[in-house]
């Protein structure tokens, strides 16, 4: 053990009464706080963009399949479905599941009021993990036997404009242009709540065969496919790269990715994009909370380092006269620099210690109580979400550590400018 660390050890854990002791416990705590709440805002803002986004893809599926006539929003022309072509995307890795849907946009009348809503079809190859962890009432659509082709599932937003509840008779109405109207019976099987004002209000889900027999179109034409995934997780790679600094780091966006490999396979009247693409201003704003976590990140990392500045000055200020003994029996200044940034990097772990006991103890809480609530008409969700980012926890440890440590040689500066003799006789 060098002399340096053992006498920083011996100034940090002294028992004696100090008048820095006061000053050194409140850096702690400052610093604890500090951790805690990079941690807790990290986890919130990772746990809040994962939420929004299952949402979205809950309604859109991860990656859709479509015709470029609807990208232009020209007239709607069906995509014919090939057991070859789905097989093919079945294969590719990453994909979950592949499933057909019809669109069309019509109104709902009820016996007291009537809306206009989109129809989404499917059958029965869909995806229901979705409805079915947001069902709120009554049960899903079974659209594989004939006694539930007329069901209809609606949200509660819908509900209540509409007076439906469970089990209750509607009517579509479809308006195909002059005086051309169809109309189609309907019952309300469940009623599903997502928190996505903008979803909840226009979607309905019905049989997709009966809108096909609206649009006129053949068993095997639909609006498009929709893929689902196994893993969005964005990962990231190295490459060597000639210029500076040699190594450049690549994002891999596994939507994007899946989107390109299916492109390769579709004819080219096909165009498949990632659900990022086909809602940019809900992926847009969510991207905006990064920007959020990192003026929190850099406001705390500035705390920190200015309460371990003051304690440091403290210390050094109190310990004037041990410091001009020291260099008086001949030690050099660095090496008594180093003594007060090893005190500094104890007294940053300990801080660390607190800090970590503390947010992960908050988040573990939130997880399991779901104490803290928000109101879900303007954040989309009921209960604050906690996302477990194990590595970027690692990283502000780690970060804080490097940081304050190394900053910590800027106030030690001082030392170099103490005179043993006029050290030895301060008060």
């Amino acid at each position: 053990m060098n002399f340096e660390y053992f006498f920083a050890r011996r100034i940090t854990f002294a028992t004696q009464r100090s008048v820095s002791d006061l000053v050194v416990k409140l850096a702690i705590i400052s610093i604890g706080l500090a951790v805690a709440t990079m941690e807790v805002s990290l986890s919130v803002v990772q746990g809040f963009q994962t939420e929004i986004q299952k949402k979205v893809v809950g309604f859109a599926s991860d990656v859709q399949i479509g015709t470029y006539a609807r990208e232009l929003n020209k007239e709607v022309r069906p995509i014919r479905r090939s057991d070859s072509l789905e097989e093919q995307i079945r294969a590719l890795p990453n994909v979950k599941s592949l499933a057909p849907y019809v669109e069309h946009v019509a109104f709902c009348r009820s016996e007291f009021s009537m809306e206009g809503v989109v129809l989404k079809g499917v059958d029965s190859t869909y995806h229901w993990d979705f409805f079915r962890s947001n069902l709120k009432e009554g049960r899903l659509p079974d659209f594989s036997k004939t006694s539930g082709r007329s069901d209809l599932l609606i949200s509660r937003r819908q509900a209540d404009l509409l007076d439906l509840a469970v089990d209750d008779k509607a009517t579509l109405i479809f308006w195909e242009g002059g005086e051309r109207v169809r109309r189609r019976p309907v019952q309300v099987a469940g009623i599903y709540e997502s928190g996505m004002e903008e979803f909840d209000v226009n979607v309905m889900v019905c049989d997709m065969s009966m809108l096909q027999r609206i649009w006129g179109w053949k068993p095997d034409e639909v609006t498009g496919l929709e893929v689902n995934l196994h893993s969005i997780e964005t990962t990231y790679t190295w490459e060597l790269n000639a210029k500076f600094p040699f190594l450049h780091r690549i994002e891999i966006d596994p939507l994007y990715e899946a989107a390109e490999r299916i492109n390769e396979l579709t004819p080219y009247d096909y165009a498949a994009h990632p659900v990022s693409y086909l809602y940019p201003e809900i992926f847009d704003w969510l991207n905006l909370q990064h920007q959020n976590v990192w003026f929190i990140l850099i406001l705390m990392v500035i705390v920190a380092l200015i309460n371990m500045s003051s304690v440091v000055l403290i210390l050094i200020i109190e310990r004037t006269r041990t410091i001009g003994l020291l260099k008086a029996m001949g030690m050099a200044a660095y090496r008594i620099q180093r003594m007060f940034v090893w005190n500094a990097f104890l007294l940053i772990l300990c801080g660390l210690a607190l800090g970590n006991v503390l947010g992960l103890g908050l988040l573990a809480s939130q997880e399991y109580w779901e104490w803290l609530r928000v109101d879900q008409e303007n954040y989309f969700i009921e209960v604050v979400p906690v996302a477990w980012v194990w590595g970027r926890f690692l990283l502000v440890n780690l970060g804080v550590i490097l940081v304050c440590t190394l900053f910590m040689f800027i106030p030690t500066l001082i030392i170099a400018r103490i005179s043993p003799l006029q050290a030895i006789r301060f008060e």
